[in-house]
């Protein structure tokens, strides 16, 4: 009886740590949000001038986030099954240490890193002139250019100072409807 009892805690146990291990810090809800309005950042930044038959979106991840990555595109997919205003969407999902692979986009997407791979994807990001978007808004004191506001409202939350630094302009519709990041004195 008492093996038994050992055993059913054993897995118990098992089955609680794999399910932890398996779920996402990402919230789905905020995910399908940023699905909806990715593609439509790239179309509201000078960079829609550029573009010639697809819009082509980099999203920057690390191993345990992969599954959130693969999530978000095909949430993109589902929201925009046949393009964007005449523009295929085009994906390319990868590692940050494949930070290479991005150099075609227009826009890189930022899942949460160490400071070191975020600092080489925002300098990256900076030579590519590609638009930066982090899930997490604690990233616009680094450097990225446009994130989440999560309030009463969720809005996109954006950082002013990054986008002029990284030569980027939005349009003013977006900037109206945004809340601007202040950066705090350090």
């Amino acid at each position: 009886m008492t093996s038994q009892i050992t055993r059913f805690v054993f897995l118990i146990s098992l089955l609680t740590n794999f399910t932890t291990l398996n779920a996402s810090v990402y919230d789905d809800d905020v995910l399908e949000i940023f699905s909806k309005i990715l593609p439509r950042f790239v179309l509201m930044d000078n960079q829609k001038t550029k573009l010639k038959d697809e819009i082509d979106i980099c999203i920057l991840h690390n191993l345990v986030d992969e599954r959130s990555a693969l999530s978000l595109i095909d949430k993109i997919n589902n929201n925009y099954p046949h393009g964007l205003k005449n523009y295929k969407i085009k994906f390319t999902h990868d590692n940050y240490s494949n930070i290479a692979t991005c150099k075609d986009s227009q826009l890189i997407f930022l899942f949460n890193s160490s400071d070191k791979e975020i600092a080489d994807a925002l300098l990256f990001a900076k030579k590519q002139k590609s638009l930066t978007v982090s899930y997490d808004d604690a990233l616009l004191s680094r450097g990225v250019e446009i994130s989440l506001f999560l309030g009463r409202k969720i809005v996109p939350y954006i950082n002013i100072k990054a986008l002029q630094k990284n030569g980027m302009e939005m349009d003013n519709l977006l900037l109206r409807i945004s809340k601007i990041y202040i950066e705090m004195d350090k």
